[in-house]
């Protein structure tokens, strides 16, 4: 997908400074989003009070410390909820996922935040799912969503989960990327951990392509206790068992050198023929993996290109992309790295499992744990304290794309 609405104002600025830029362009804005609201906050105090209006007068009920509250608007006083106002001191931005459950007897995942768009499944009361933010409706729809990795639900269908399982179904760390395998899944459900009844947290209908970074010991299938734990995008840290998953073939690196001399500093090749992506460093490669590239019509564009501007969550959305192919609004992409001002990147993927395949609109899709490995090995480095920022591109990791 493709967002970033201020990127060709940063990018012009970045131009003009040019070859005299030794420090960061733009730092970070305040709020992780932005776009401004609709986002997630979390509960920083103890305990805070939910009112009915900004001036306090009318109480509602008490959030607990923890507690995730839908951000819609305020001030530096007071923030507005959809369900109404709480101290903007007692409440901070969030761009974590979380582990949720449904709380209504069914809910409908949907495909886009629109009714009218078509259904992926319904979810029982009880089903975990993962959050990753607020979006808005779209072509028309006035509601607010929860975005998931499987899809949207109504902001009401979901509740915090005390349900022990939750604590498996963990994000792999950044440095699984590189022990993982690529993998064809079955027809499976896909679960919490490694047991035939631990919670089904999705499904596969057979051909998504997945990475294993661990095979795990759980309950019996006919005769067969290993399990696999996956990366992918909607179901990172999850668990499949292990006769749903057959080998695939695995990518091969591309070698080709960018337009520069980068010396002992890394590279990226992507190869457009085989929806590979390659990191190099001093000439040799050191990690290769799958993607997924621009559709037609869409095509991610071939050339020699810089991550002059990452962040480490970013909200994408069709409203600053003239040509998209549909509507669509995705809070939280996970590490982005911006290498063309009309916002093409190289991101984390939550929303399909279609690695190897053209399915962005001009992106280069990677899994939640390769995209994390590769945002710690290009520049411009991002503290952990900051969301992230841009600099000229001669400081940037060169990304070059070939057929």
């Amino acid at each position: 997908m493709i967002g970033l609405s201020r990127l060709v104002r940063i990018r012009a600025a970045v131009v003009a400074i040019g070859a005299a830029l030794a420090v960061v362009v733009a730092v970070a804005p305040v709020q992780a989003d932005r776009f401004g609201p609709p986002w997630m906050s979390v509960v920083t105090a103890n305990q805070t009070t939910l009112y009915g209006d900004k001036d306090r007068t009318s109480s509602i009920g008490p959030l607990s410390k923890g507690a995730t509250v839908v951000v819609i608007g305020g001030d530096s006083d007071m923030t507005q909820t959809p369900e109404g106002w709480v101290a903007s001191s007692d409440v901070a931005e969030s761009t974590q996922p979380w582990i949720a459950e449904i709380s209504d007897p069914t809910a409908t995942l949907y495909a886009r935040p629109n009714p009218g768009d078509g259904a992926i499944r319904d979810a029982n009361q009880g089903d975990l799912v993962r959050v990753m933010g607020v979006s808005l409706g779209v072509d028309g729809d006035s509601n607010l969503w929860w975005a998931t990795t499987e899809g949207y639900l109504g902001l009401h269908s979901i509740q915090s989960t005390s349900n022990p399982a939750a604590q498996q179904w963990t994000l792999p760390a950044a440095d699984d990327a590189t022990n993982g395998w690529w993998g064809i899944a079955k027809a499976a459900n896909v679960r919490a951990a490694p047991s035939a009844n631990a919670p089904v947290v999705g499904e596969f209908s057979g051909g998504e392509h997945v990475k294993v970074l661990s095979e795990e010991q759980g309950d019996e299938v006919n005769g067969n206790s290993t399990w696999y734990r996956i990366d992918g995008g909607r179901f990172a840290g999850a668990h499949v068992h292990s006769s749903l998953i057959s080998h695939a073939p695995d990518p091969q690196p591309t070698v080709m050198p960018p337009d520069h001399e980068v010396g002992s500093d890394p590279w990226i090749v992507v190869d457009r023929s085989a929806s590979t992506l390659t990191l190099l460093q001093d000439g040799a490669p050191r990690f290769t993996t799958y993607v997924s590239l621009g559709k037609a019509g869409v095509e991610t564009q071939d050339g020699t290109y810089a991550t002059f501007i990452k962040y480490r969550t970013d909200r994408m959305t069709s409203t600053t992309v003239p040509n998209a192919e549909h509507a669509y609004d995705l809070p939280n992409v996970p590490f982005t790295q911006y290498f063309l001002a009309d916002g093409s990147a190289i991101h984390g993927t939550y929303w399909h499992d279609e690695f190897g395949t053209n399915q962005s609109q001009g992106c280069i899709n990677v899994t939640w744990t390769d995209g994390e490995y590769l945002f710690s090995q290009t520049k411009p480095q991002i503290p952990a304290d900051q969301i992230g920022f841009a600099v000229d591109p001669e400081q940037a990791t060169p990304v070059v794309v070939v057929n």
